[in-house]
């Protein structure tokens, strides 16, 4: 198991929303432009764990969503790109982690495995929470 963090500004403004209605994770940009983001993409597997972030260097890390990997199949997703289905699991009130100084400089790129054990703790509580409640 893995936890991937996944950026949800397009051209046209944040489609998170989208990604949480359509339950899905995608990279907007096409392979040819993005070969590294698809390659990371390849490596989600089902059951994996995913978040949405977003990340500004002067804010640090926000956490908008967080799901479960139900199908690792990239598929295409109309309006929205190549990705994986996602059960989006928390979907509350933004989380922010803020600034990390662990020099781990991939939070700006589309998609990413995350390391740290702090966001990766913070992710799985979010998760673990709200499967507790329900």
């Amino acid at each position: 198991m893995a936890i991937f963090g996944i950026g949800a500004m397009y051209d046209r403004g944040d489609v998170s929303g989208d990604f949480i209605a359509q339950g899905c994770a995608c990279v907007g940009w096409d392979e040819k432009d993005a070969p590294p983001a698809h390659g990371i993409l390849r490596q989600v597997r089902t059951g994996d764990i995913i978040f949405i972030k977003s990340f500004a260097p002067q804010v640090g890390l926000t956490i908008k969503a967080v799901g479960i990997v139900t199908e690792g199949k990239i598929r295409d997703v109309p309006d929205l790109g190549k990705g994986v289905l996602v059960r989006w699991v928390w979907t509350g009130k933004e989380e922010r982690i803020g600034i990390l100084n662990d020099k781990w400089p991939v939070r700006s790129v589309t998609i990413y495995e995350e390391q740290h054990p702090e966001v990766q703790e913070r992710v799985l509580n979010l998760l673990l929470g709200r499967l507790c409640s329900s």
